[in-house]
């Protein structure tokens, strides 16, 4: 009877079992080792891209929050407080009548007499320039100006209008009582010579933009610190249709700079205002 030698059989099965461990190792450490490699670049990526995205992010944060916040924006060398900067309209009524020293024009009409140099200046270089000028209101008073109200709003009353009617119609072109640039001292209207001895009316149209003196004036009051007061596509921001015969003074610089920056004077003493509350002062 043969006796199995088991012993025998003992090496070669231990250098399998050690070749298969081996083997099993090595691709254990191939797959760790791809497995590592290919996935520290995405993560470095992702983090990279949401970075990214965060950064953009926060600049654009960032940018919208400077588009909401105001801005100092460039101007003469002016404060809203300026005495011929004084805003008078239907928000900014005058509590009473401003004391000046008038000046008596050749016309008739008084001005404040600080813009008598300027006003002169200005007729001066129409006429020789072939202007022929009549100059139709200056300075009035809160009671001549209360006057004026009530002639143009007893005349549409008598015309048909009804009372809410003739109330609209006189304040497209007449300022409430309170709330007229004629009695800062500072407005003059002048029209052409031509237009004002029309018959039947006073030279006081929308049409004098068309005569050679509404277009002069246009184009040469800034330079003398006067500016088209009520123009035309700003109704809404004046309250005044347009003028063309209406003109204010503001100074020569603010003049020019409004002008050039198609600004009425609402628009103007905003942006002062804006500019003072940034802190900048101009005096």
């Amino acid at each position: 009877m043969e006796t199995k030698n088991t012993h025998s059989q003992t090496p070669e099965r231990y250098a399998q079992r050690l070749r298969f461990l081996a083997g099993l190792l090595l691709a254990m450490l191939f797959f760790t080792g791809c497995t590592t490699n290919d996935d520290e670049p995405k993560i470095s990526q992702q983090n990279s891209s949401a970075n990214n995205h965060s950064g953009e992010s926060q600049a654009a944060a960032e940018a919208a929050v400077d588009e909401d916040e105001p801005k100092v924006i460039v101007t003469p060398n002016a404060s809203s407080a300026d005495w011929n900067l004084v805003l008078v309209n239907r928000g900014n009524q005058l509590a009473g009548e401003i004391a000046m020293e008038l000046y008596l024009t050749e016309s008739g009409y008084q001005i404040d007499s600080r813009i008598k140099d300027p006003y002169l200046t200005l007729m001066e270089a129409g006429k020789a320039a072939g202007m022929d000028f009549t100059m139709i209101s200056g300075y009035r008073s809160i009671e001549q100006q209360q006057a004026n109200y009530d002639v143009n709003y007893q005349n549409y009353l008598a015309s048909g209008f009804s009372e809410e009617e003739a109330r609209a119609k006189t304040e497209e072109y007449i300022a409430l009582p309170n709330a007229s640039e004629h009695t800062t001292g500072l407005a003059v209207d002048i029209t052409s010579t031509a237009l004002a001895n029309q018959e039947g009316n006073s030279g006081l149209l929308p049409d004098l933009e068309n005569y050679p003196e509404g277009l002069w004036l246009k184009e040469n009051a800034p330079k003398y610190g006067f500016v088209l007061r009520f123009p035309k596509a700003k109704e809404d921001i004046t309250g005044i249709n347009f003028e063309p015969w209406h003109f204010r003074y503001v100074g020569v610089e603010n003049a020019v700079y409004m002008t050039e920056q198609n600004l009425t004077l609402e628009e103007y003493i905003a942006i002062l205002k804006q500019n003072e509350e940034l802190g900048i002062s101009k005096k």
